[in-house]
């Protein structure tokens, strides 16, 4: 009997130490834990050169990307395009005219610009890209994308974004980016990444300063501020 208590302490342990490890390893980002429709959870790994190379394709300058180039009433600014599924949501979109005419309709100061609510909905796969200051996104509703963007104006990280990824227990290398490049942490969960800004920002911070209606008003414009189109250059190929 003390032998079989034994062995039953030694399991526990061993079963904690199991635990531990995969604890680890998620708070890392190394895997993820999917649950599909009729309840099946599946752990999906993420090799650390792909969570590597997102981060490095939005914070270094690339050529040969496909870019979007926004012409507002303010002026126009540009946004590289990334290889994920979001990107191609996005230029789909665009060829049906989905952002032609939208306002912007939320003025964060040092935070976030974003377009009016949208009723379209999408699923697609998230990426490693980071709510960055610059970064191109889709809102999110729940587990679904939806066509209103956001644009991250944030020029560096607050205390609160500080706590923030050390609570979600964020790697060395994706706060060192967010402590560089300044963004809003805490909106990665609420947010899908799909480009990145890569000229025309001062027409960002120019929509954002806008006069607008303040905290009470949830910061929207007095004037209307309108997307008039949005142009898909694909790179040649001397490119």
């Amino acid at each position: 009997m003390k032998k079989l208590k034994t062995l039953g302490i030694i399991s526990a342990v061993f079963l904690v130490l199991i635990i531990s490890v995969f604890a680890f390893l998620a708070a890392l980002g190394i895997f993820k834990i999917e649950t599909d429709e009729t309840g099946k959870s599946e752990i999906i790994f993420t090799p650390a050169e792909n969570k590597n190379s997102a981060l490095k394709w939005q914070t270094e300058k690339t050529e040969g990307d496909i870019t979007a180039v926004f012409k507002t009433d303010l002026g126009k600014f540009e946004v590289k395009l990334g290889d994920f599924e979001a990107a191609e949501k996005f230029i789909e979109l665009d060829n049906e005219g989905t952002f032609d005419g939208m306002e912007f309709s939320v003025l964060a100061e040092n935070m976030f610009i974003q377009t009016s609510l949208s009723e379209k909905e999408f699923s697609a796969e998230k990426n490693e890209l980071a709510a960055i200051k610059g970064a191109a996104c889709f809102v999110m509703n729940g587990e679904l994308a939806t066509a209103s963007l956001a644009f991250i104006t944030a020029d560096e990280i607050s205390r609160a974004s500080a706590d923030y990824m050390e609570k979600a227990a964020f790697d060395k290398e994706r706060k060192e980016v967010y402590n560089s490049f300044g963004g809003k942490p805490e909106y990665e969960e609420n947010l899908l990444v799909f480009g990145s800004v890569v000229s025309g920002f001062e027409v960002i911070k120019a929509i954002e300063s806008t006069e607008n209606s303040g905290y009470v008003g949830g910061y929207s414009p007095l004037e209307p501020v309108k997307i008039i189109s949005v142009e898909i250059n694909f790179p040649t190929e001397e490119n």
